[in-house]
């Protein structure tokens, strides 16, 4: 062996050694009444702050009722786990799957039963906490009452009862309002909040996504509590990073340039609206569209002539179309806070401006959800005639915009 080869080898050894040296093992046990050998559990990890998904690992089942698993990470990891039986299929819940923070060096045990494994309870790692336990506790009898709902709902529409699917449906949309079980889940959030002044591993997580509409002073505020140790840690330089781009959205920035591929096939830019304010209104099949898809159109109507061009993204509205084909004719279908759902998609389905959707071949419209990091439905972006964004974020960005259009104080008027 020449001494080369032997430095070589030394270096590599050195190489693996520093890299075992960060990672460190955890494990994940679980005690879940109902689940079957050749049972998977799949965990994901959950990448903020868009909430998008990469690989993680599966557990499969060896033994009924329990499952068992040990891995290694080099810093704090969220997983989203989801319960794929072998035979049938999951119970239908208010929730795509149980979420799990795992810090290196943690053993997190989760005791429940299979036909509502995403509501199971956490113990271990962060969740040994007492405040915190409780207020995932409340949240987690929540979720399972109106997960059911949504069972009941699917259970119906497989026996063709289309009244009673509905009528499930309903329940599960309005199942928070009027809830006493919300004021209690949110006297325990605060109270949990008031026992970590300077932050936690589950609060930092669980405002990360919300940076993309919060206002900048606020998420400063909000970043200086935390401790030195938040602040260094994976999660913490993520909330840095993310304050930072949000930094460069906020009011009075220079809008991101974006090039759109529409529904009628023709390719529009941010330069094709120079002089003109632009509503960016991203909708979809949800209660808040639903809610405030009319107004959206009113605006349009009263300001177009003025120079009001509003671009609509939504991810297919061949699915929209469906839905409302679907709904039985000469009958009131209420949701969202409308006697009836039809005429609404109805209108949605006759937008008297440009569209484009974002599950096509054009990965240029996927894109301009990224340069404005526009999450969920309703959102809304109004850029201004010099080019500037001048409202960002949900609901509350259309009202700004209304203000602004109509000269309101604080407002600049459509000319």
């Amino acid at each position: 062996m020449t001494p080369r080869y032997r430095l070589f080898l030394l270096c590599c050894a050195l190489t693996m050694a520093t890299a075992c040296a960060y990672a460190r093992g955890f494990r994940l046990e679980g005690r879940i009444e109902g689940l079957q050998a050749g049972d998977t559990l799949r965990f994901e990890r959950i990448l903020l702050p868009s909430w998008k998904y990469a690989p993680g690992f599966d557990v499969v089942v060896r033994k009924p009722g329990a499952f068992r698993y040990r891995g290694k990470s080099e810093h704090d990891r969220y997983y989203l786990m989801t319960y794929r039986p072998k035979a049938g299929r999951a119970a239908a819940g208010d929730r795509g799957g149980k979420p799990v923070i795992v810090r290196p060096g943690d053993r997190i045990d989760m005791t429940g039963s299979a036909d509502a494994i995403y509501y199971c309870r956490l113990g271990g790692g962060i969740y040994d906490e007492p405040a915190l336990s409780s207020l995932l506790a409340v949240d987690d009898s929540l979720g399972r009452i109106r997960g059911r709902y949504l069972e009941n709902a699917r259970e119906a529409s497989e026996r063709n009862d289309a009244a009673a699917s509905r009528e499930w449906s309903e329940k599960f949309s309005r199942f928070y309002d009027g809830n006493p079980g919300v004021d209690r889940k949110n006297m325990l959030r605060k109270a949990y909040e008031a026992a970590n002044p300077h932050g936690s591993l589950y609060l930092l997580i669980d405002k990360i996504p919300m940076l993309s509409y919060t206002p900048a002073k606020e998420a400063h505020k909000a970043y200086e509590t935390l401790s030195e140790g938040l602040k260094k840690s994976y999660f913490g330089r993520m909330y840095a990073d993310c304050i930072a781009r949000m930094e460069q959205l906020a009011e009075g920035k220079p809008a991101p340039d974006f090039t759109l591929v529409t529904t009628e096939g023709r390719t529009v830019t941010k330069a094709d609206f120079k002089d003109r304010y632009l509503l960016l209104y991203h909708w979809g099949l949800c209660p808040g569209s639903i809610y405030i898809d009319r107004q959206v159109r009113d605006l349009s109507e009263k300001y177009r002539e003025k120079g009001l061009q509003v671009v609509g993204l939504t991810e297919s509205i061949a699915d929209i179309r469906s839905v409302y084909e679907s709904l039985p004719a000469g009958e009131k279908t209420p949701s969202a806070g409308v006697d009836d759902i039809r005429p609404v998609l109805a209108g949605m389905l006759e937008h008297g401006w440009i569209e484009a959707e974002l599950e096509t071949g054009h990965p240029e419209n996927r894109q301009i959800m990224e340069a404005y990091a526009i999450e969920g439905w309703p959102f809304f972006v109004l850029i201004g005639p010099d080019g500037t964004i001048q409202a960002r974020n949900y609901t509350n960005a259309f009202y700004q915009a209304k203000k602004i259009l109509g000269g309101e104080p604080g407002g600049t008027a459509a000319e």
